[in-house]
This record gives C-alpha cells, sequence and structure tokens, in this order.
C-alpha cells in the first residue's frame, strides 16, 4: 500500500486555520504548525505560502519524505495500512512549482464540543479538555495531557476568544481565500459556535461551503442555526458518524443515537445536501459495516485513524480480524479492499498494551459497557 514517490497535492491545495489555536495544517492528517502571527502581519496574504510551506512543497517535488506527514502517512504506509493519500490517490503530480493558491480552505473555529469522540482528543474537544483536567491525563501522549496553554483556553468564553485582536486578525485574512472553490467549516463542533452565520456571510462568495458537524447540539439549537444558514446556495452538511445504535453512543460519547437521528432528520426536512465522513479505526470498524447498509444512499468519506497508532484498524486480535475481514468483504463498503488488507497489517506488542490501558480507562471514566466488543478481543488485550 505505498508508493514510489513522496509526493501529495493536498500539500499544494489544502489550507486548514484554527482560530482559536492560532494553528494551521497543510492537509487534513498533517501535524499542525503554529502560524507566525507577527510575519504574517508583516506578509498579508501569505498565509498559504509561508517559508514552512514553501520549504515542504520543495521537498516534495524533490522527492524527499516530508516530516509532518510521516505520522499520517509514510509510517502507515510502511506497515502496509491505508492512508489518507492513498483514498485520495493524492500521490499523482499535479504541481511542478513551491508557490500555490487553496483549493480546499478548512476553517475551524475552535474545540467547542460536547462529545468525546473515542479516536479525538483535547485539540478538537473541549469535553475531552475537560476529562483529562478532571481525571488526569490518558498514557505519556500529548493528545491526552492539559498544558497551561490549553487550560487557560478552556477557560476563555467564545466571546472572549472572538473578541481577541488576532482572532480578529486571522479572520480577516482566511476571508480573503472567499473565493476558494470548497470551504470547509469545522470545529469542535461548528453548530455551537454562535458566530457560523456571521461567518459564513463573509464567505458568500465561496462556490461549496461544507460546514462539518457530529450533530452532538440540543436539537432546539441545532434548529435555529439551521433556519439561519438553510438558504445558503451550495451548502452541505457532512455529518462525522460510522456506527448505529450501542457502538454509535460508544465511540461518539456524550450524544444518544436518538438525538443523532432527529437532528439528521431536521436536516432532510429543509433539504439540505448530506454526507458522511466516517472515521475508522479498531474500535469504530465494529459496525461500520451496518452504518453503511443503514446510510448507503448517501456519499460516504472514510478517515483511516493512526494517530495514536494504537487505534489503528491493524491493531486487533486474528479472530476479530478474520470476522472483520468476512464481514466487510461483503459489504457496501467503498474502500473494502484496502481495508481488508489494512486489517491484516502487523501490530506490535506496545500498540496492544497501550490499546488496553487507553480502552480500559476511556471506559472506566464513562461507565461504558465492553460487553459490546467481542470476546477475544477483550481476552487478546486482558480486560
Amino acid at each position: 500500500m505505498t508508493t514510489d514517490s513522496y509526493y501529495c497535492s493536498q500539500k499544494f491545495t489544502w489550507l486548514s486555520v484554527d482560530l482559536e489555536k492560532k494553528l494551521t495544517q497543510s492537509c487534513c492528517q498533517a501535524d499542525l504548525s503554529k502560524i507566525d502571527v507577527t510575519w504574517l502581519k508583516q506578509n498579508p496574504g501569505r498565509l498559504f505560502n509561508t517559508p514552512l510551506l514553501l520549504k515542504e512543497r520543495q521537498e516534495m517535488l524533490d522527492n524527499k519524505p516530508v516530516a509532518s506527514c510521516e505520522n499520517a502517512c509514510w509510517s502507515p504506509e510502511r506497515n502496509n495500512v491505508i492512508s489518507r493519500r492513498i483514498i485520495d490517490q493524492s500521490y499523482k503530480k499535479t504541481h511542478l512549482t513551491v508557490e500555490s493558491t487553496p483549493e480546499i480552505l478548512n476553517i475551524a473555529f475552535g474545540s467547542t464540543c460536547n462529545l468525546t469522540c473515542s479516536y479525538c482528543c483535547k485539540t478538537y474537544s473541549s469535553a475531552w479538555g475537560q476529562d483529562i483536567t478532571k481525571n488526569g491525563a490518558y498514557l505519556d501522549d500529548d493528545r491526552f495531557k492539559m498544558h497551561e496553554q490549553d487550560r487557560i483556553l478552556l477557560k476563555l468564553s467564545q466571546s472572549e476568544i472572538a473578541e481577541s485582536s488576532n482572532f480578529t486578525f486571522l479572520l480577516d485574512e482566511v476571508s480573503k481565500f472567499a473565493d476558494t472553490p470548497l470551504i470547509r467549516i469545522t470545529g469542535g463542533e461548528p453548530f455551537l459556535y454562535n458566530g457560523l452565520s456571521s461567518l459564513l456571510t463573509k464567505l458568500e462568495n465561496c462556490k461549496n461551503v461544507t460546514i462539518h458537524t457530529g450533530l452532538g447540539v440540543n436539537q432546539d439549537r441545532f434548529c435555529r442555526q439551521l433556519d439561519k444558514i438553510q438558504h445558503i446556495e451550495n451548502l452541505t452538511l457532512s455529518v462525522s458518524a460510522e456506527n448505529i445504535d450501542k457502538f454509535y453512543e460508544f465511540n461518539r460519547y456524550g450524544n444518544s443515537y436518538e438525538n443523532f437521528k432527529n437532528n439528521l432528520n431536521e436536516i432532510k426536512s429543509r433539504n439540505i445536501k448530506l454526507s458522511f465522513n466516517s472515521v475508522v479505526s479498531n474500535l469504530t470498524i465494529f459496525g461500520l459495516s451496518e452504518f453503511v447498509d443503514e446510510f448507503n444512499d448517501y456519499t460516504i468519506h472514510y478517515s483511516p485513524c493512526y494517530d495514536p497508532d494504537f487505534l489503528a484498524v491493524n491493531v486487533l486480535d486474528s479472530d476479530s480480524i478474520d470476522q472483520l475481514a468476512k464481514r466487510i468483504d461483503q459489504s457496501q463498503i467503498a474502500i473494502k479492499d484496502q481495508l481488508i488488507e489494512s486489517l491484516h497489517g502487523p501490530a506490535t506488542r506496545e500498540q496492544q498494551e497501550n490499546l488496553s490501558v487507553y480502552l480500559k480507562e476511556f471506559a472506566r471514566r464513562r461507565n461504558l459497557d465492553l460487553a459490546i466488543f467481542p470476546r477475544s478481543m477483550l481476552q487478546w488485550l486482558s480486560i
């Protein structure tokens, strides 16, 4: 599951900006980097052509492995595990020069979110931050540790963050890309932000806007937000989900499956375009086939999970892998061949041990029943 190049077109087309934390990403899975606001104020409009991005693009054109892509693509591919680059076929060369303009702009409001999804972390969910603050860190992994800056952000209100000078400056900077072919609004949970409709007004020249939501929002609030934006042309809601019923409520802890379905119906009743984004991990893969059976009338995008690496699909016992491979082979999952190949990738003892520690603690803090998973898996993890 590798290619003979270290090229990825997303480095030349994708810009992601976290307004709250002042971070940027050059694809949906690359390592985050801090925005040099001082430099940007001296070089307005250059957010997509910073010295770091120009350097990384040149490395790709020289067929060198870019360090910020190690966890997301190079490491999984070396272990024969499916990566986002392989799914999107973005190894095909599209650009020959380092200067570029974004074709996809991802704007992250911040980390406000009610859910603690099994594969998420403090960076994208304030509920995760609250868990770690109250109960302590998970493992020796920065994703699950709170630092002083994390604690400060967690205490700030939406209005305090939105009224800060750097937030306002970065919002003006991303607004310069309003004619980008596709703009994605993410979080946290965008529908928990009061400024959602105001931001969309700034981006009214965009041809396509997609809001990524986990639907972990009170139904009344969700309806009020939808009423403000349903008039927008070429609006799509990309709903994050990969399971139904008990597996949904385990992996998307903080939302009920009933509320999820009710909010889905509100989207459908307004004739807003709808698609799904399914994160594929060793915890969400149980029940993924049933989810696809339920929602196969809609476009489903698949995002493999490999950070942390102990949540990759191949970190499972052999019995579970065999059973899942048979079920997936008979399913309607669009990437089933790559998924089956990934299931049989090698897993280390360290990944197994880390998964055991993490899963037991994740379930304990939420009073969740691990019996929904196969007995062979729990035995393999000594749970």
